[in-house]
This record gives structure tokens, sequence and C-alpha cells, in this order.
């Protein structure tokens, strides 16, 4: 494709003033001056959480970050490195030996350049180019600064960046919004379950639920389904699909599990693999995972949902485990059923719980929804303008 009038391409180190690692000093839990490293650099932006600083005079005047110094992760995890993220002057800070600070010449607007090195082009260059080790992966500053990109005069660049600044803007609001309901979700859920816990009755989780133990092979009215922690109970194909590795996968039997039923994986619950089936018709699941429905209608299965889901009840379940190795512990279904809970007795209490709660899952759900679809619009709106394809007036 051609370049616009006025429009070149360059490498990255062309354009650079300065490469710069960061500091190997031990880093202090309180200090002056924040020590930036790679889990702050965010989809282009600095996060200021789990900081550690520095309070050292002669670090700061080494590593000072100045306002539009773009900062890259040249050692992280495979599907991480290659991080970039641009100092704003939020506050002094520094940076650590993880990272490599840019400096672009007059030529360039750094932010510009920024969102070069946050599009899905220089994040197949990250792959391309990184070489990989037992736990993670690196790229050095040599040849980070053979990455090659087209370059518009540089008024240009400004009206590029200030464009997809916008949608940034509309992407923080999304997430923040996100991030209040999910609060809001997680208030409620402490007052519904876990306070005034001495006017709900006592039952113990088997008294509620039973373990269902069907058996069948996978087909096409009921196919094979995963446990994730992130997405609960999902199609296998949405996932991985290791049926290769098992002999006679025609044959094998898998367990049953109806819509409704709670399905929970013993080695991971403590991180939070459980989830209720909203499938709307029976599938099949391996044989790890703990298959378990409501004895009768006495309780809203939603409402239970809800319950053994919660942050709380995942942290509680971190104490049941069971085995001598950390890699073998488990929550055994015995240790499962005998949990404590504390329920409402009032059926009608627990359907207004249930309808709250499913009400906020829902509008959360579906503004992630929303927010993906504002990602992948500005992705795509990445790959016109930062080539030139559409020009901004």
């Amino acid at each position: 494709m051609m370049l616009p009038n006025g429009w070149k391409k360059v490498k990255l180190g062309d354009i650079l003033t300065a490469v710069d690692y960061g500091t190997a000093a031990k880093s202090d839990a309180i200090g002056k001056y924040p020590v930036l490293r790679m889990g702050n650099l965010e989809n282009g932006y600095l996060v200021w959480d789990d900081l550690v600083y520095s309070s050292s005079e002669e670090e700061y005047a080494k590593y000072e970050l100045k306002k539009g110094d773009i900062l890259f992760n040249r050692t992280n995890s495979r599907d991480k490195v290659g991080k970039t993220s641009i100092y704003r002057g939020e506050r002094p800070s520094i940076f650590a030996g993880y990272l490599i600070r840019l400096k672009v010449n007059n030529e360039c607007d750094p932010y510009y350049v920024n969102y070069c090195m946050n599009s899905k082009r220089f994040a197949e260059f990250c792959k391309s180019v990184r070489t990989d080790a037992i736990g993670q992966s690196n790229i050095n500053a040599q040849v980070l600064q053979t990455y090659d990109f087209s370059l518009p005069p540089i008024e240009e660049q400004k009206k590029i960046a200030a464009t997809l600044s916008v949608w940034d803007s509309a992407i923080e609001k999304m997430e923040k919004l996100i991030e209040a309901l999910e609060e809001r979700y997680q208030s409620y859920v402490n007052e519904f379950f876990f306070e005034n816990q001495n006017d709900k009755q006592k039952l113990k989780m088997g008294d509620i639920f039973a373990v269902r133990n069907d058996r069948s092979v996978a087909t096409e009215d009921m196919p094979l389904y995963s446990l994730t922690i992130e997405n609960g109970i999902t199609a296998k194909t949405d996932r991985y699909d290791r049926g290769a590795l098992v002999k006679d996968k025609d044959s094998k039997k898998y367990k049953i599990v109806c819509d409704g039923d709670i399905v929970y994986n013993p080695a991971n619950l403590r991180w939070g693999a459980i989830g209720q089936s909203k499938v709307g018709h029976s599938v099949v699941v391996s044989p790890i995972y703990e298959v378990l429905y409501t004895r009768d209608n006495s309780n809203d299965s939603r409402y239970l949902s809800h319950y053994i889901m919660s942050k709380k009840m995942i942290a509680f379940y971190s104490s049941k485990t069971e085995g001598t190795l950390i890699e073998r512990k488990e929550v055994k279904i015995d240790q499962f059923l005998r949990i404590d809970l504390y329920v409402e007795r009032d059926p009608a209490r627990q359907k207004m719980v249930a309808d709250v709660l499913d009400m906020l899952k829902e509008e959360i759900s579906n503004l992630k929804q929303q927010l993906e679809g504002y990602k992948m619009q500005k992705q795509g709106l990445m790959q016109k303008l930062l080539t030139g394809q559409w020009r901004v007036k």
C-alpha cells in the first residue's frame, strides 16, 4: 500500500534520541518516588497500583521520567512481553530494570508513537522477535529498534493521537462504570448473605444439594462443555479441545450437567472454578468435575448460586482443601457438602435477592460486551489511521 504524500516509513531506532534501561536497585514498600514496573503498564497507560518506591536522589537523577517518555516492557511472560505505555507526568517517578525508556525526536509526537506501539501490528512484531526461555520472554533494545511503522507529518500525528484519545476516554468511562457496578454487586452480596446470619436458617450444603453422577458420551444433543474461572460453563470448542489426546473418545463417558446444575473443579475451587449451567439444555463435562443439583424447590437455585459463587465463599473454600502437596490440594465432595450455609427462610425473600443480583449481573455483562466492542472498534480505527488509509482533517 502506498503511503499518502508527506508520510514515510521509519524504523523505531531512526526517531529515538535516547534508549535507557531502568534501575536495578532494590525498591522499598514506602518511599519518595514510585518505581514503575512491568505490572504498571497497561494498554498504553500507566496504572498506579501495587507500587514500590525509592527515596534515593541519586537514582531519581539518573532514572527520572519526563512527560512524553515511552516505557517498553522488555522481559515478561510470552503474552505480555512488549507492553508499552507513555508517561504523562502524573507524578515524579523512576522506572525499573525490566523496562526500557524511549525518548523520541522533534519529528515525532510521543503519543502517536505510543499508539503505534499498542497496535496489533506491533504485537505481532513482538511475538515474532521475542526470545523465549523458561517462564519468560525477552526483547532487547537493539531488536526493538528494528520495528518499522508509518510516520505522517507531526501535525497529523497529533491529530491522530487526539482522535484515538477520545476512544480511550470512552473506554475508561465504561471501565469505571463497570467497576462501580461490580462494587455495588459485592456490597449487596455481603449484605444479603453474610450479615444478620443469626436470623437465617443454617443448613449444610448436603441438605440443599445432591450429587449428580449420571454419565453419557458426548453427542450432538449433549455436547462436551468445560468449566473456566473466567466464563463459567462454556462450550469446549470455545476454550481448547484435547480430545485428540483421548483414546476411544467416542465411547468415553462424561458427567451429565442439566440446566441449572452447579459444577465445580475440586482442584481449582479455591481459585473460583465453580459455575451454574445456564446453557438451556443438558451438556456433558469431564469426570474430574463435581456436579450438584438442588434436592427440591424449597430454595431458589439462582439465590444459592450467587451465595456459593461469591468471593467470600471462594476464599472460604481455600480452608477446606485437602492434600499433602500444594498442587494436589482439592476440595473433595464430602468436605464440600459439610459446609454450612445461612439461607433466607422466606422463598419470596430469596427470589427478591436473586432478582436484584441477576439484574446487576446482566447489566455488568452487557456493559462488558459494549466495552469489548469499543476496544475492537478502536483497534480497527488504529489500523486505518496509523497506516494513512483514513485521514484526520
